[in-house]
């Protein structure tokens, strides 16, 4: 069953985002060596939340010479501890001020540290009243790098039978420079250096607060259609510019 996210979860932070890249580009990207069969996702103009993603994952700790991983999982995580996976409609962003206190992040944050590749994301800028949703990606069109977390659960109610759900969340941080004219927030984006530091599983607190510090790519950004708001609408015009 799907859940819609609360509307103050979407107006707040990153709510939409598309990720149409190639699977050989991902693999080039983010040096992966191996792809999950679920993890073969069709291209979405229109990622929403509580819907399956991508997300690059290290090796295991007992398998180092597997490589990274591209698995598919959940976006909206739902913490080990939570009873009903309802809660992660509430999760699918993670603000990095709070990431080592909070105990819905705080475990993810020191284990499970992933990327979440993207083409782009969608963010609503409101002028007078009215909000305007716009397409931000890279200058040159390169992927973009989330910086997430994610983690696993279990019904305990179902037995031990019950199969793991994999869910995930976008670490999100004050914007800076030109962004902040759009919102307040924007993703954690990570250059190779800062994905290659997250995903060290042998990183300390101090380093990883270092890579969320870290500058994001360049970035350009440009108006949208409105209809981007619904996940309904699915299609490449998405990121089409059109007059504000």
């Amino acid at each position: 069953m799907r859940v819609s996210p609360p509307r103050a979860t979407m107006r707040d932070m990153c709510g939409r985002y598309a990720n149409f890249l190639a699977e050989q580009e991902l693999i080039d990207h983010f040096a992966i060596a191996t792809v999950a069969d679920d993890a073969r996702l069709a291209p979405n103009w229109n990622v929403s939340p509580t819907q399956q993603v991508a997300i690059v994952v290290p090796p295991r700790p007992d398998k180092d010479d597997e490589g990274r991983r591209l698995e598919a999982a959940r976006w909206g995580l739902v913490p080990s501890w939570a009873k009903d996976p309802s809660i992660g409609a509430r999760m699918i962003n993670a603000r990095s001020e709070t990431l080592a206190e909070k105990p819905s992040f705080r475990t993810a944050f020191a284990k499970r540290r992933c990327a979440v590749p993207a083409s782009g994301y969608f963010e609503w800028r409101t002028e007078g009243g009215v909000k305007t949703p716009h397409w931000i990606h890279a200058t040159d069109d390169a992927p973009l790098a989330f910086a997430g977390l994610y983690e696993f659960w279990k019904d305990k109610a179902a037995g031990e039978d019950a199969e793991w759900l994999v869910t995930t969340t976008i670490v999100t941080t004050a914007s800076s420079g030109a962004m902040q004219d759009i919102h307040d927030r924007q993703p954690v984006m990570m250059c190779r250096e800062a994905l290659d530091l997250w995903l060290d599983r042998d990183a300390d607190q101090g380093t990883l607060l270092d890579v969320i510090a870290m500058p994001a790519p360049d970035l350009t950004w440009h108006p949208v259609r409105k209809a981007v708001g619904s996940p309904k609408n699915n299609a490449p015009e998405n990121i089409d510019p059109v007059d504000a």
